[in-house]
């Protein structure tokens, strides 16, 4: 065979090889746990017919209690998780009435508060067990999400109706009833309430032309409705974000945060970079190249300070304490699994993690649900010290594909270099250390091994780095 169609080969197979290895990359998490949801609770979503009409968060959700989790896989089931035991679950609510999914899930001190399809529902959580109190039937149909502030509860409608915000009077939550009612939801991507004012997304698009010239044109809106306070200033402010689409929000008490991807016109989309939005300023953050492409799907606020954003094959965390200087502290990304990460909860330094499995564009309907070991410099170090990421860790080697050495040059000075071939096991380790000056370069020639695909894993720090090798012996 000739040595370009060897290399080729090598190539080819390098790149097929990629979605069965098992390293992954990961900065101060670990992942320590997961569980998918029991069979026939899975929610199997329809990404519809025109690019990328999935948004990502309004067909599950996930909620933290003081010891367990309200989790909503998309079916009409919800369950209840140990926090510390995920083989612990409990299936406490099951919709029978209708065909609606539960959707969206709020804990408020000792109550739950649940939206399916046209009713609202209110339960006591005491312990493992859930009491239920309350419902109450609100009007069209397929009510998203949940959240509550002071005595209200909030619920979007998003159907084939109108796209309403409903606001309703839980102060007795066994005699609930509704409030107000607007008619200008959107709530494709995310609802959240700050003093009374419910900012909504969406994320979708708009067809021009007739088939075969027609392009597919992705836009991303959110918007502020007044629910409250009729007399505010603030009623219906928006923003408009042509090719752009994808995305989420988030609220602290102060601040409604924002992710979406930029896109290119139709008739196929691609995905490019993703950017991180603080609402009415001009603060944004564009995430890493690492990011570029893949896509962003969730974003919550997970403590003081942090926010956790979800893409298609990872997820990051945002330190936010000083919104002139947003920066990430956390990351893991596994390029084996194909996941929309798109809701998180935190429990002292375990990071709850959901999405679902996505095979060549298409649901599996398998909605699994992770757990992640935060370091605890992430958890406890909110301010900007000497634990912060470099600018740029760069390590490369080169020639690529080689066949007797090929040298490895990085502009830091790495713990240990290992060597793993493609079914993920240890088969040679280069000695590190020692140097003064950058960059740092070691020269590798393999014994032994066969020509094949391998991977070289660096550490440095908490951090590892892994580069693809091809061989020919």
């Amino acid at each position: 065979m000739k040595p370009t169609i060897v290399i080729l080969f090598l190539g080819l197979l390098a790149s097929f090889i990629m979605a069965d290895c098992q390293i992954v990359d990961s900065l101060r998490c670990e992942l320590i746990d997961w569980l998918d949801a029991p069979t026939n609770y899975n929610f199997v979503h329809d990404t519809g017919g025109g690019g990328y009409y999935y948004t990502g968060t309004h067909r599950w959700d996930l909620a933290m209690g003081d010891s367990f989790l309200v989790w909503l896989p998309g079916s009409d089931k919800l369950l209840l998780v140990d926090a510390y035991d995920l083989s612990c679950i409990d299936t406490v609510y099951s919709r029978t009435s209708f065909s609606y999914n539960i959707v969206g899930a709020m804990i408020s001190d000792t109550t739950v508060y649940i939206t399916a399809g046209s009713y609202a529902t209110t339960f006591f959580l005491q312990a493992d067990t859930l009491k239920y109190l309350d419902y109450i039937v609100t009007p069209w149909a397929d009510y998203c999400y949940a959240v509550v502030e002071d005595s209200f509860l909030y619920t979007c409608n998003f159907g084939s109706m109108e796209d309403d915000i409903t606001c309703i009077n839980v102060a007795d939550p066994e005699a609930i009833e509704i409030y107000r009612t607007n008619d200008d939801g959107r709530g494709r991507c995310g609802l959240e309430i700050i003093d009374g004012f419910a900012f909504t997304a969406g994320g979708v698009g708009t067809v021009i032309g007739t088939y075969p010239d027609e392009i597919y044109r992705p836009y991303w809106y959110i918007g502020c409705i007044d629910m409250i306070n009729s007399d505010s200033s603030l009623a219906d402010t928006s923003y408009h974000f042509d090719n752009r689409q994808l995305g989420d929000i988030a609220a602290n008490d102060e601040y409604v945060f924002f992710v979406n991807s930029a896109m290119t016109d139709g008739p196929y989309c691609t995905i490019s970079q993703s950017n991180f939005y603080v609402f009415g300023t001009d603060t944004s953050y564009a995430f890493d190249v690492r990011w570029y492409g893949q896509g962003v799907f969730g974003v919550d606020v997970i403590a003081e300070g942090l926010v956790a954003v979800g893409f298609e094959h990872g997820l990051t965390i945002l330190n936010i304490s000083n919104l002139s200087d947003i920066h990430e502290v956390a990351y893991y990304i596994d390029c084996d699994s194909v996941m929309d990460f798109t809701h998180f909860a935190l429990k002292e330094n375990r990071l709850y993690a959901m999405g679902h499995l996505d095979e060549g564009g298409v649901s599996t309907g398998t909605v699994r649900l992770w757990v992640f070991a935060l370091a605890d410099s992430v958890i406890n170090d909110l301010v900007i010290d000497e634990n912060r990421l470099p600018e740029e860790i760069r390590f490369w080697n080169y020639p690529n594909p080689f066949n007797s050495t090929v040298k490895f040059t990085m502009d830091f000075t790495p713990e240990q270099i290992e060597i793993y071939d493609i079914n993920g096991r240890l088969v040679d380790t280069i000695p590190t250390g020692g140097y003064k000056t950058l960059p740092y370069e070691v020269i590798w020639q393999p014994e032994s091994l066969c020509s094949g695909v391998y991977f070289a894993r660096v550490k440095t720090g908490d951090r590892y780095i892994t580069s693809k090798l091809v061989y020919l012996a």
